[in-house]
């Protein structure tokens, strides 16, 4: 019973991914399923299309930004957390996870009056920092679970044999947490690649990120064939670099809860 469900999940999650593939082949100037005609125009299309490069590699730098801004940020914190005893700790813990608890649209209208006053509002700067405050909770909760596997008797005998704290980090620590490192990355790329609303409200016209432009075009003109061509594409290459990283460092074992 329990492999039948799991077999009916997996149809649902993925049936929406492949039918954009065949959605991308029609001739049509519009949307349509099954596909009328078979042509690889749209694919090519958007090899063309400069506005859709210049929002998807804005998208593809704000996501890689704020996620190795967010891992520095979150790395320290989690030891801290993990390390030393501080006063009020799980309130602490709590209002630094608040962003995470508050609807986005409410939390984006306060960052929007917020940004008017000190004028960085529909900049890039505005953005990454709005980013950060969303990636950064998910970072530490995600770096906090290798953090409190660590080994610390590994860490004790690397100092008795004269490692000093930098030897220690990068031999001793980075190893046996890589997996959390590289899971936050992807969570937090995912995460902030992905957003739709920040962006819509923080980012002017010239500076939009992929998510705004299609639903833009989607808004303005309707659901074209280039739409899900980029959905598949985009699905495709997602599927890839989780495959790739599940291979090398065990990512979904992490996941999963397994051993790292």
């Amino acid at each position: 019973m329990l492999r039948i469900y799991t077999y009916i999940l997996t149809i649902i999650i993925v049936t929406p991914l492949l039918i954009t593939f065949p959605a991308a082949l029609t001739t049509t100037k519009y949307l349509t399923f099954p596909p009328i005609g078979f042509t690889f125009k749209w694919f090519i299309g958007l090899m063309q299309d400069e506005i859709l490069i210049e929002s998807l590699m804005r998208s593809l730098l704000l996501a890689i930004i704020v996620s190795f801004i967010s891992i520095l940020i979150a790395l320290p914190l989690s030891f801290a957390f993990e390390r030393y005893k501080l006063p009020r700790k799980n309130f602490i813990e709590t209002f630094f996870m608040g962003p995470r608890m508050i609807p986005q649209i409410i939390f984006v209208l306060g960052l929007l009056i917020f940004y008017t006053k000190l004028g960085i509002v529909e900049t890039y700067l505005g953005l990454v920092i709005s980013h950060l405050v969303i990636g950064i909770p998910l970072a530490f909760r995600t770096l906090s679970v290798s953090v409190n596997s660590l080994d610390k008797r590994l860490e004790w005998s690397a100092q008795i044999l004269g490692a000093n704290n930098l030897q220690i980090l990068i031999k001793i620590i980075f190893p046996q947490i890589k997996t959390g490192l590289i899971a936050s990355f992807i969570f937090t790329f995912i995460l902030s690649f992905n957003n739709v609303t920040m962006a819509l409200f923080l980012t002017s016209i010239g500076k939009r990120t992929l998510p705004i432009e299609m639903f833009n075009r989607m808004y303005i003109s309707g659901i074209g064939p280039e739409i899900p061509a980029i959905s598949f594409l985009l699905s495709i290459v997602g599927l890839i670099i989780f495959i790739v990283a599940d291979r090398t460092v065990g990512v979904y074992k992490y996941m999963s809860g397994g051993e790292i």
